[in-house]
């Protein structure tokens, strides 16, 4: 089941935290700062990948001060910064079609699976366990080279979606 947390980092972030969660983890967090977002579908220059890679359990969050949020309030916020991505979601769906060949490097895990780059804007996500399957175990590391092959678009994260991979 998906829920959605809100709390203020002015520690580490300097900003208001949302996350989506499902099953304990987090799926999608973005931080409103005073002036920027920053979002685990894209790569920050300070933060990376910015998604927790600790289980969010309800009970602890909330104790530490999170409060429990509408899918609707965290939307409102992930769509907002999303509008500033369109225009290159839209070059990037036109640049890289379906059955397109990509070439990119691994960046890292995430509980959707193998997230690499083919581009600065341009971002693949490739499914674990065909990963694994296909390459030796040493080869999955960060900076890892991979080819793949498009096989659709996950339009929330604005990311090529599973290229099957080929190399």
């Amino acid at each position: 089941m998906k829920r959605y947390f809100r709390w203020d980092d002015n520690e580490y972030i300097g900003g208001t935290v949302y996350v989506e969660t499902e099953d304990d983890y987090a799926k999608k967090q973005i931080a409103l700062l005073p002036k920027n977002y920053i979002a685990s579908n894209r790569k920050d220059a300070k933060y990376h990948y910015y998604l927790s890679d600790a289980p969010i359990i309800a009970n602890e969050v909330i104790k530490h001060g999170a409060a429990e949020v509408s899918k609707e309030q965290f939307y409102d916020i992930w769509n907002e910064y999303s509008k500033e991505l369109f225009n290159k979601w839209k070059l990037t769906k036109e640049n890289f079609p379906v059955g397109s060949v990509v070439e990119g490097s691994i960046e890292i895990f995430y509980p959707q699976g193998v997230i690499f780059s083919i581009t600065e804007d341009v971002i693949g996500l490739a499914d674990y366990n065909k990963c694994r399957d296909s390459t030796r175990p040493d080869n999955l590391y960060p900076g890892h080279k991979v080819r793949g092959i498009v096989n659709g678009y996950d339009e929330e994260n604005m990311w090529l979606y599973r290229p099957q991979l080929i190399s």
